[in-house]
């Protein structure tokens, strides 16, 4: 059976993403998705990759020393910081042959490049090793008020202006992106995001 391609990957955040959104909106009383807790994305994000039906396991809160280790990476001396070994990554997408084959780091509310640099920083650290983890995946929710300016252009503006600066911080990283429009109205918008480093 063929693998999951990263565009089926992106969508699944995506999806997901808008997923969450649409169930909160209903739960709440028509709250935006910013309001809601992050594992409600993490977990719609999940179940979109499982409905997938091609050959692959997804696991939850990995611990990424163990992660590390179930890739055999080959590892010299402490792992850097910017790993947070001993913290978990959200999502893990592992190749049929139960090997890690990615990692997915979710945010909500996000409207600028610091809010994911964190992310970004233990993505890079563990492609930098030889292991079977292609690639890492930072994706969010992002949406925001504007009284006089259009909402959909600015928010898009802004999600570009976060790719741009994603893209000259990786440095010779291959970097694949998608963005989906959720929801609008006169003075707010909302879109999910989803960006993949891949080495």
């Amino acid at each position: 059976m063929a693998k999951i391609t990263y565009d089926e990957i992106l969508n699944a955040c995506l999806i997901g993403i808008e997923k969450s959104f649409n169930e909160y909106f209903e739960w709440s009383g028509d709250e935006w998705l910013w309001n809601a807790p992050e594992y409600l994305l993490t977990v719609n994000i999940a179940k979109e990759l499982a409905n997938i039906k091609k050959n692959k396991f997804i696991t939850l809160e990995d611990n990424v020393k163990e992660t590390l280790k179930n890739a055999e990476a080959k590892i010299k001396g402490k792992i850097s910081d910017k790993a947070r070994p001993d913290g978990r990554s959200d999502i893990i997408l592992w190749w049929a042959n139960g090997y890690p084959r990615g990692i997915i780091e979710v945010k909500n509310d996000v409207f600028n490049f610091r809010r994911i640099k964190e992310d970004i920083d233990r993505i890079l650290e563990l492609l930098k090793k030889d292991s079977s983890i292609e690639f890492g995946i930072t994706t969010f929710y992002i949406d925001r008020y504007y009284e006089t300016k259009d909402p959909e252009k600015e928010v898009e503006n802004r999600i570009n202006k976060i790719i741009q600066e994603i893209e000259n911080y990786i440095g010779e990283c291959n970097l694949y992106y998608d963005y989906k429009l959720i929801m609008k109205d006169k003075h707010n918008a909302a879109f999910s995001v989803a960006v993949m480093i891949k080495r």
